[in-house]
């Protein structure tokens, strides 16, 4: 079978994310986490999962193929929650790039503090090599956390010379996963409500240092396949919308009414000329922002549109 692409699993995991979880595959997922938390993801078998459910255990195999599935399953739906958290602050436009890059650093100190069986489970022994589904979801959140940070930096400090990028992404990333890392481990390590305004000012220096060095240390991100330096913002927005069309097909509600795959149409003609008109895809962008149903696709869409009205 051909190795599955960032992008195509990115797409495939921004479907799923579409499909909304009945009430018992969401009690499966977190009866789980439980027992996971508890005696480890290797030491759990099916049948203790599903005694624990109080489900019949080939009700289990409706929702899931198997353990590996639902440990990929468990991510995917713990990574969507944040998600979700983050782009709803994203888009709320009272809010200066600062405020928000503040509010989402404490969005995710919540989400790491408050899920604790999550993190449990997690410590009781390492998530990697479980299966290749699980290790390229890992690698996934890994870029995509990195394009999050790299899009922070652009906004926070507009004037950075853009080959010092790399430099500054890394750097972002290393300071919130070390202190997020010490978090996992003793959450009472620090004072969390200082980390916020912490990592900022300590990326306010590094910013100021920065002028002072001839020459950044990374050329380019390190990751050969990083998709933030691989996809333009024109590549992306018409991947995301032919994904919601694909997923639209199947579907009677939300985006997929017909007004909406109108917009999204109308989208995809504007940004297949050379020069896309700014006043209609503004019009569209109005519409998509208007939408009450939107969707954590949705909302993608509209942040990477926003991004590229405000650049050009």
């Amino acid at each position: 079978m051909e190795e599955m692409t960032h992008w195509s699993f990115r797409g495939q995991y921004l479907r799923d994310r579409m499909n909304l979880m009945n009430e018992k595959h969401k009690k499966i997922i977190d009866k789980s986490v439980e027992i996971f938390a508890e005696k480890g993801y290797h030491a759990t078998s099916v049948q203790e999962i599903t005694e624990k459910c109080g489900i019949a255990k080939g009700s289990f195999y409706n929702y899931f193929k198997s353990k590996e599935e639902l440990l990929v399953s468990i991510f995917k739906y713990y990574y969507g929650a944040l998600t979700d958290s983050l782009l709803d602050i994203e888009l709320d436009d009272s809010l200066s790039s600062k405020e928000k890059f503040l509010m989402q650093i404490i969005v995710q100190i919540e989400h790491v503090t408050g899920n604790t069986n999550l993190i449990r489970m997690m410590m009781q022994e390492q998530m990697v090599h479980i299966s290749k589904e699980l290790d390229r979801f890992l690698h996934y959140i890994h870029e995509e956390g990195l394009v999050w940070f790299k899009r922070k930096i652009v906004e926070l400090y507009p004037e950075i010379p853009t080959n010092f990028l790399p430099d500054c992404t890394i750097m972002l990333d290393a300071l919130f996963k070390g202190y997020i890392g010490i978090l996992f481990r003793n959450r009472h390590s620090f004072e969390v409500e200082r980390l916020p305004i912490f990592i900022l000012n300590r990326m306010d220096s590094i910013i100021k240092g920065l002028h002072k060095t001839d020459d950044p240390l990374l050329k380019e991100f390190p990751l050969i396949e990083c998709s933030i330096q691989k996809v333009s913002p024109k590549e992306e927005i018409n991947s995301i919308i032919r994904q919601v069309l694909e997923v639209g097909k199947h579907k009677e509600e939300g985006l997929e009414t017909s007004k909406n795959i109108e917009a999204l149409k109308a989208i995809q003609e504007e940004f297949s000329k050379v020069r896309p008109n700014g006043i209609i895809l503004e019009g569209l962008l109005l519409f998509l922002e208007k939408n009450e149903k939107r969707n954590t696709m949705c909302s993608k869409l509209i942040i990477l549109m926003k991004d590229y009205l405000t650049k050009n």
